[in-house]
């Protein structure tokens, strides 16, 4: 993606000297930042003038860990985040379904019912058929699904006796039934899911469970010159999350992971899950849940089996990512994960969510980093507290003790969006305050600076995805990914900083997002 060269102007520059104000790039490189007349005397002439009055130029952010690929879908599938009870639901299936095709696939954007919707539970498979008029439904949720009686046939399942309820093994074998998109759907589908990213200074991404069909249509948008996000991709090699695949087709399955990499696509690792969620009730933990004696959530693997899936991936040289919620699951992945320097990237502990001191201690040795995300107790604090106690709750996703810990560089934040909300700003907010959406307590013991939560989105998401040298910061040399804020993200007050308006998104000195700047060439 060329851009021809770059005087970037607003008011004040993150973090920088007193009377910065401009950015200037040259060849998708910065080469200067400073006042502007400085910064302009160091441009060839011609170059372009966007100037944002009263803007804060800052870093491009990096989400650490998000499902980009599902975002802004609704030309695609139904949006249901906004139901609020199952009525809600089945007249967005309902409005959706209408005009199409009689045998169409109706597919749902990530929800979760079991949370969201008044009456506690997904809609069954009966008004699943009545509300897309008997076609094939599927509504995925972060670890399981709900489908429609045609959508049963299809998958050659007897409907008798089935409630059309899924976990997530039966949701990978749902998806490898529903009809693929095409690939200019799909590629179609990435760049917007990419501007999507833009709008809300997103410039890099580490995309949490990349296919390797996907990985491939990202390639080939990168080559083409069409990508606004930088990708890092954890990479899901047979396409599942829990590969049910032979030992030696698993081996195969690794050799065609790419280890070569660009200023636009990467492989962060190879994806591998051991339990579920803190919201949903099911990660694996070392003891009891206090409102479920003799249950300890639940574990998705066999031990092993992931110790051969990760030695197979580190003997290919490729780090491996596991999602892991309990410390029971934490406990089982560091019994496998870290071994030293190896020249490969470290493997990451994604989530995390109820990692212990003694647990965050074994990181620190075994070279492990984290990857988290506090917006899980962003709406479901209570929720989470029902499950596992008001003391476990409180220490959850516990970013002051691993950056104590571990040290910034090694701890990096994301959103796992769709499940949680895409805005990177509200997220610094929950990790700076531990205030959840209604202003409760959710840790405060747990919480970060200012500073640090913005480094946790920008130096530390470049840590992360291993482009340290080149993302991450303004300063000259760097790629040139920035965005023009309406307010300082590190002197505003707490309650501005959830209001932050991203007004202008440059990636590699192109700009890829502008809702208000004054433009001259």
């Amino acid at each position: 993606m060329a851009a021809q060269p770059l005087l970037l102007v607003g008011a004040a520059v993150v973090g920088g000297l007193p009377g910065a104000d401009a950015l200037g790039v040259v060849d998708g490189r910065i080469v200067a930042v400073g006042a502007e007349a400085d910064v302009r005397r160091q441009l060839p002439s011609g170059a372009r003038t966007v100037h944002v009055p009263g803007g804060v130029i800052a870093p491009g952010l990096i989400d650490s860990h998000c499902h980009f690929e599902d975002a802004s879908m609704e030309a695609y599938t139904v949006a249901l985040a906004n139901a609020g009870t199952v009525d809600d639901a089945l007249h967005a299936i309902a409005e959706f379904a209408r005009g199409r095709p009689e045998h169409e696939w109706i597919r749902g954007q990530v929800w979760n019912p079991l949370l969201q919707l008044r009456e506690r539970r997904a809609p069954t498979r009966a008004e699943l058929d009545a509300a897309a008029g008997g076609r094939p439904v599927l509504l995925p949720e972060a670890h399981g699904a709900t489908a429609s009686t045609a959508a049963l046939h299809a998958a050659g399942l007897d409907p008798r006796g089935h409630d059309g309820r899924f976990d997530r093994a039966g949701l990978d074998f749902l998806l490898t039934i529903v009809p693929e998109w095409g690939d200019e759907e799909r590629s179609d589908q990435l760049l917007t899911a990419m501007r999507s990213l833009n709008r809300h200074g997103i410039t890099s991404v580490v995309s949490g469970a990349t296919t390797p069909r996907d990985l491939g249509l990202l390639r080939t948008l990168a080559d083409g010159g069409l990508s606004t996000v930088r990708v890092a991709a954890m990479v899901m090699p047979s396409g599942a999350l829990n590969p049910d695949v032979p030992e030696d087709e698993w081996s195969r399955l690794l050799k065609d992971v790419p280890t070569e990499r660009d200023r636009w696509l990467s492989v962060r690792g190879v994806k591998l899950q051991v339990d579920g969620g803190m919201t949903l009730g099911s990660a694996y933990t070392r003891t009891d849940y206090p409102s479920r004696p003799g249950y300890r959530g639940v574990c998705v693997t066999h031990p092993e089996t992931l110790r051969s899936r990760i030695e197979a991936a580190h003997a290919q040289g490729l780090p491996v990512g596991v999602h892991v919620v309990g410390d029971a699951a934490i406990d089982l992945a560091l019994d496998m994960l870290g071994g030293g320097d190896t020249g490969r990237a470290p493997d990451v502990l994604i989530h995390a969510s109820l990692m212990t001191p003694d647990q965050i201690t074994r990181a620190a040795d075994t070279g492990v980093v984290v990857a988290a995300q506090v917006p899980f107790l962003w709406r479901n604090t209570p929720t989470i507290r029902g499950h596992f106690g008001a003391e476990t709750t409180s220490r959850a996703v516990p970013f002051r003790d691993w950056i104590d810990a571990l040290g910034i560089r090694r701890v990096s934040a994301g959103t796992d969006h769709p499940v949680n909300d895409l805005d990177p700003f509200t997220n610094m907010y929950a990790m700076s305050e531990r205030r959840d959406e209604a202003g409760a307590d959710i840790g405060t013991a747990q919480r970060v600076t200012r500073a640090e939560a913005f480094a946790l989105y920008t130096e530390s998401g470049a840590a992360h995805t291993g482009e340290s040298a080149h993302t991450g910061r303004l300063a000259e040399g760097m790629l040139a990914d920035a965005v023009v804020l309406d307010r300082d993200p590190l002197t505003c007050s707490p309650e501005d900083l959830r209001d932050t308006t991203v007004h202008l998104t440059v990636v590699d000195g192109a700009v890829v997002h502008d809702d208000r700047a004054q433009i001259a060439q």
